[in-house]
């Protein structure tokens, strides 16, 4: 296949492929066999887990001692809990009598520690009420190791903290994606006010980015340019109390978001829609397609969409986006994840008496994923395709599919997060795969219920970084086809 006529675009509005070309990819479709797909597949896996052992962090560095402190906290599921409840409280406790006499009911379980505590924890444990010096100890050492939990985490709360964080990221052959940390805003102030601050964000991010010294692996794809100023938006944190029932709601959210767009271009900064709660889920893909509907907007390629693997619609979402898309005639990214919301998303509907919108095995969510992968690689003509895991197996699974349909080097993007798997984030940059991190950006307190969710998925008994990386499962098994017997064979191995 010629790969520079593949993505000739000089003569079609954002670069979309004209249908002579798209039949290259539908011949591709068809002629992927899956048996060599899988074998492919476990070669690229293993490659990457090679890397990712030799890029593991020195003993001396801070990166190795936080990995084994969260491998420390992994072994007590009990004490774990508890210390995530105390971080999620810290913001809110006023005094150091609090925060010490908080942390103390935290870690002491009516005299039964198991294993033996750190020191920090037995300091704790010996604070006695009115010794104000040990209070004042116990809560500088909690709020130190707080921040450097979020530090790990959180990359800034101002843009200048924001764009020293990205320069370092693009320095490690990283590009990046700024995400605005809070949730769910109820005040129509506040709302207005992250508005501005994404378009705040958006100006002085494209001030600072010509600056930044040449990445042409992160700057460029096959289609062209990519923009080097990335910002991922919610748009519950534009408008307050979002209810996707109210008729007036649409019209509030796009009269908020079109400013943004409107920066974004100007600047030519990318924007991305974040996909949240299912229960916004439906309203957020309408406004997405709406927006990008509209003549202001239609040509333009620059702004992404989220769809999660984790639920059971997310095949007949991605469906739904690829063929507005090629109505639309101007190619979108479509950024898939596996979802972050899965306890909240049962426990909701077990509670509301519905059916539950996510798949509740991990297998399943991996399987969906694995297919709705290949659906946007047969059509990576009108989607380009990024694809958000710290899982192995589905990267290894989208570089195959990349490499088996004959598409070119860096047609398909990697994201993760910030402060997760960093051996695995060097190991595909050494690869020469083009990597996004998503980097949450705000302050402490609204960062909390943020970094609660990572530690969570950070140190889940069934987190893919913690079986390959910290855990006992062999690499075959980690690389093997998502299955049923899946989780069996992972607990043996155990």
């Amino acid at each position: 296949m010629d790969h520079p006529n593949l993505y000739r675009s000089c003569d079609l509005p954002g670069g979309a492929l004209d249908w002579g070309v798209r039949s290259a990819f539908v011949r591709a479709k068809s002629a992927i066999d899956p048996s060599r797909l899988e074998t492919t597949t476990r070669r690229i896996g293993e490659e990457i887990f090679r890397r990712a052992e030799a890029a593991a962090p020195s003993i001396l560095s801070q990166e190795y001692w936080q990995t084994r402190g969260m491998e420390w906290l992994t072994r007590d599921e009990d004490l774990k809990l508890r210390l995530f409840r105390f971080i999620e409280a810290l913001p809110s406790l006023q005094t150091p009598e609090e925060i010490a006499r908080r942390l103390k009911e935290t870690v002491d379980r009516n005299g039964e520690h198991g294993r033996p505590l750190p020191l920090a924890f037995q300091a704790a444990l010996s604070y006695r009420r009115n010794d104000s010096w040990h209070a004042g100890l116990v809560a500088w050492a909690a709020r130190y190791a707080a921040l450097r939990a979020a530090t790990q985490f959180i990359c800034g709360s101002t843009p200048r903290e924001a764009i020293e964080s990205v320069l370092q990221l693009r320095q490690s052959g990283m590009a990046f994606t700024l995400d605005v940390l809070g949730e769910t805003v109820h005040s129509d102030r506040v709302a207005e006010e992250l508005q501005q601050l994404y378009i705040r964000l958006v100006e002085q991010l494209s001030l600072a980015a010509p600056g930044w010294p040449a990445a042409p692996i992160l700057d460029s794809a096959p289609w062209g340019t990519i923009p080097r100023v990335n910002v991922s938006i919610k748009l519950t944190g534009i408008v307050a109390n979002l209810d996707p029932a109210d008729p007036t709601a649409a019209d509030a959210v796009l009269a908020r978001l079109r400013p943004i767009l409107r920066a974004a271009m100007r600047h030519g900064a990318f924007i991305n829609i974040d996909v949240e709660h299912y229960a916004i889920k439906n309203v957020t893909l309408d406004l997405y397609q709406r927006m990008l509907s509209e003549p202001e907007f239609s040509n333009w390629p620059d702004c992404g969409i989220v769809i999660q693997a984790y639920l059971v619609d997310g095949e007949r979402d991605m469906a739904g986006l690829i063929d507005w898309a090629r109505r639309r005639g101007t190619p979108i990214t479509v950024r898939l994840v596996k979802g972050a919301y899965w306890d909240t998303e049962t426990a909701e509907a077990i509670r509301e008496g519905r059916p539950i919108p996510v798949f509740t095995e991990k297998w399943q969510s991996d399987a969906s994923f694995e297919r709705i992968t290949r659906m946007m690689i047969d059509n990576a003509d009108i989607i380009r395709p990024a694809f958000a895991s710290h899982n192995v197996r589905s990267i290894a699974h989208a570089l195959a599919l990349e490499e088996s349909s004959d598409l070119p080097p860096r047609t398909i993007e990697l994201q993760m997060l910030t402060g997760m798997g960093d051996p695995l984030k060097r190991a595909v940059v050494d690869m020469g795969q083009r990597l996004r991190v998503y980097a949450p950006f705000g302050q402490l307190i609204p960062g909390m219920a943020y970094l609660i969710r990572r530690l969570i998925e950070n140190t889940a008994n069934e987190s893919f970084l913690r079986q390959s990386f910290g855990g006992q499962v062999p690499i075959a098994e980690l690389l093997r086809m998502p299955g049923p017997e899946q989780s069996v064979r992972m607990a043996k191995s155990k």
